[in-house]
């Protein structure tokens, strides 16, 4: 292996692959600091040849080395492709998912923690060159401060021997190339960035607050929102929520039977007012979100262009991001934006480039499917595999359990109230039962994420149609158990990635929310590849934007976005499959858009094609 070291000019937001300075590449006994200028050679033959190249956070020099020398992009993504570049942090990740202590150790992710965890040793990465290379970007390295040559040397050095410590786990890295190639993809697409409209913003940030002050004015009336008032310097004070009251409130509405805090006090958060049933307490809960989205939400979309910041592996092997791009109803469950209609969604604030028009396409039932994939692979058999395979809609099929009716009768009354509301249950069983969850939690899930109100022996009734639907599942429970009892560590399916430590719950969750994720990530993977390097592929210089979980969304200029929409979905397929060999992947239809919106529709016209959505 060899390590590579990238220092640049300052970066920051909007510059996630600033200006190259030097190359620093070597191992733990010798490195070679090469100035841009005369980089280029070496870089290349580095990614030309045979070795395995290692970086801490390498996809952040590898897409610096790509803004710097964009005729070696080809080459840089054909050495992902050949397994040859990794990440020590990721790695790092990897070994502690596995033992059931990631984020547990007192440590962090950076190479500064790791040298400490493992050799003792601090590294100063404040009063150094790290943030001033800039200064030296038109200057020859044999001119450089001794510091300044030395910082990259010792960062290839450390780096090189945290490589080597990490060596005797290597049983628990099987998965590092597939994730360092998620890494770089989802850092190209940090580095495009998504884009606002000042119009949408402006009406989001005017009817939020509408909505905030309605119900500020509600709850200072019946006591639960103290006044606001002028402090000695003239300031105005916004009245906070009267805690006190609002427990008392909570107390009467739940008979005495309260959630508590760790502290003891009667539980006040969003969950616990919406478990409450009282309408005042969940406009509590609603003018606290609100708030939030104006306070923080409001001034992320006013920035205009977005670079959030995406973390490429979680325990579950999924991604977050940083600001919250992936989940923009933060603070807010699905039920109350239903009862909060009228406000413009965070989505709908995001628009393409001009030019552009933005490509959405989502996987069907993707966590249904690896679920089912789960128990071919380990049971043998899956009834939902079956429906998924025969194009049955599963949530119908538990439904038509419930009412005691065929599959197909439910279909041909699926517009009468009694089989959509069976249909809601059974969409609530499907995403609820399969994570573990008993009859008690059933209650509560369903009824924040999908306004299904449920007694407890309903839930319990609920289960046993559930698994009269889909008998392998008590098969896949008990499976569970036998990983528990075994020392709560899974292997994730075909991918080799381990994860200890678990909960009950969470493994539950691991085997189908993983697979979700790896073939998700595979499909970004073929994305990105068609985007940046494939000249004749119709994604070529179209752009990856965002990724939620089960979604990819890109930018495309609109002349070609048809044929753009097309290839996405193709890719999507095909990335997938390999995960799923037995409960092939689907995609819903393509949607183009203006701005991004869930209600976005895939229209075409008389010709067949993909036209964009206006809402």
């Amino acid at each position: 292996m060899i390590v590579i070291d990238t220092e640049t000019c300052l970066g920051g937001p909007a510059c996630k692959a600033p200006p190259l300075v030097c190359v620093a590449i070597g191992g733990a006994a010798q490195a070679d600091v090469l100035h841009w200028t005369e980089a280029e050679p070496r870089v290349r033959a580095l990614f030309e040849g045979a070795r395995t190249i290692v970086g801490h956070h390498i996809a952040y020099d590898c897409a610096v080395l790509c803004e710097a020398f964009p005729h070696l992009m080809p080459l840089v993504f054909e050495a992902y492709d050949a397994d040859r570049i990794t990440d020590t942090g990721l790695r790092q990740k990897l070994i502690d998912i596995a033992g059931g202590v990631y984020r547990r150790t007192g440590y962090g992710y950076g190479l500064d923690d790791l040298v400490e965890r493992y050799f003792a040793i601090v590294l100063d990465k404040e009063d150094t060159w790290r943030l001033r290379y800039g200064e030296l970007r038109d200057v020859p390295v044999a001119d450089w401060p001794e510091e300044a040559r030395t910082y990259p040397m010792l960062d290839v050095a450390c780096t090189a021997r945290v490589f080597e410590f990490q060596e005797p786990s290597s049983g628990l890295l099987a998965d590092q190339y597939r994730q360092a190639r998620a890494a770089f993809w989802l850092y190209l697409m940090s580095c495009w960035g998504l884009t606002t409209d000042a119009a949408a913003v402006q009406e989001f940030a005017s009817r939020t607050q509408a909505e905030h002050d309605r119900i500020a004015a509600d709850l200072r009336a019946c006591g639960l929102l103290r006044s606001g008032r002028f402090n000695r310097k003239g300031a105005w004070i916004p009245g906070a929520r009267d805690t006190k009251a609002a427990a008392l409130r909570m107390g009467a509405a739940m008979a005495g039977d309260v959630a508590r805090t760790a502290t003891g006090k009667v539980a006040l958060d969003d969950d616990a007012c919406r478990k409450s049933g009282d309408p005042l307490l969940v406009a509590y809960a609603d003018f606290s979100s609100l708030g939030k989205r104006l306070s923080t939400d409001v001034p992320l979309l006013e920035r205009g262009l977005i670079h959030a910041r995406f973390e490429e592996l979680l325990e579950t092997g999924r991604t977050s991001s940083s600001p919250n791009v992936q989940n923009l109803a933060t603070g807010r469950s699905k039920s109350t934006d239903r009862r909060i209609g009228g406000l413009p969604t965070m989505r709908e604030c995001f628009v393409p480039r001009d030019g552009f028009v933005f490509v959405s396409v989502d996987y069907s039932q993707m966590e249904l499917r690896t679920l089912a994939q789960a128990c071919i692979t380990w049971l043998g058999q899956s009834k939902l595999a079956e429906a998924l395979n025969a194009g049955r809609d599963p949530h119908t099929a538990v439904a038509a359990a419930i009412l005691g009716i065929t599959y197909e009768d439910a279909v041909a009354r699926k517009k009468d109230a009694d089989v959509d509301k069976a249909r809601q249950v059974g969409k609530c069983s499907n995403f609820g039962f399969p994570g573990g969850l008993g009859a008690t939690r059933l209650v509560h899930f369903a009824a924040l994420q999908y306004g299904v109100i449920l007694t407890e022996a309903q839930a319990r009734r609920l289960k046993v149609q559930w698994f009269n639907a889909w008998p392998e599942m008590p098969l896949y429970f008990r499976l569970i158990n036998e990983f528990i009892e075994r020392g709560a560590c899974v292997e994730q399916l075909f991918s080799g990635r381990f994860r200890g430590g678990l909960t009950y719950c969470e493994a539950c969750n691991t085997p189908f929310q993983g697979l979700a994720a790896d073939a998700a990530k595979a499909a970004g993977w073929l994305v990105c590849r068609a985007c940046y390097v494939d000249r004749a592929s119709p994604l070529f210089g179209c752009r990856i934007v965002n990724f939620v979980h089960d979604e990819i969304l890109i930018e495309a200029p609109e002349p070609r976005a048809h044929e753009a929409a097309e290839e996405l979905a193709r890719l999507m397929v095909a990335g997938a499959a390999p995960w799923l060999p037995d409960v092939p992947p689907t995609v819903d239809t393509p949607a183009l858009m203006r701005c991004w919106s869930k209600k976005a529709q895939g229209i075409r016209d008389a010709g067949g094609r993909l036209i964009p959505w206006d809402g």
